[in-house]
């Protein structure tokens, strides 16, 4: 399958993350719904990126409809430190083409914390810059094509 760059998806994803609440486990949340169906189907059907208008309706199939996740309370982060974690690690999925639950799987939640430790490193860097990075310091999964997306 081809992941086909979508900026729109991408804001969509940075908002969704911004604008969850301050005590919800963040790390948690974004890990396990990057490896639900609902993400699944944000990144592998055109459709469901034009059909969703707002973040609100794959937050409500991710939640409660589709996936049926329970918020745990925890560290929330910053708004900001949110939408660019969401944001560039969507661009991740593009730079490898690979799907974002591939991604997590294989990188695992621990590497999730240590993105965001080090959000004040990364925030100042490009997405090129960002995905050379990551596999510098956790190695090029497994069937990944890096592909460079010029920002």
């Amino acid at each position: 399958m081809k992941y086909e760059f979508d900026f729109g998806a991408v804001l969509k994803l940075g908002d969704w993350a911004a604008n969850l609440d301050d005590d919800t486990d963040f790390i948690d949340y974004w890990y396990n719904l990057s490896l639900s169906g609902t993400k699944h189907d944000i990144e592998s059907n055109p459709m469901n990126k034009i059909n969703a208008f707002h973040w609100t309706r794959w937050k409500e199939d991710f939640e409660e409809f589709v996936d049926g996740y329970n918020i745990v309370p925890g560290e929330g982060f910053s708004s900001r430190e949110r939408e660019w974690f969401a944001m560039y690690t969507q661009y991740l999925v593009y730079a490898f083409q690979l799907s974002s639950s591939y991604l997590a799987g294989h990188y695992g939640k621990e590497t999730y914390r240590g993105i965001m430790a080090e959000w004040y490193k990364y925030h100042t860097f490009g997405v090129d810059q960002f995905a050379e990075n990551i596999v510098s310091k956790q190695g090029l999964p497994p069937g990944a094509a890096v592909v460079r997306l010029g920002m």
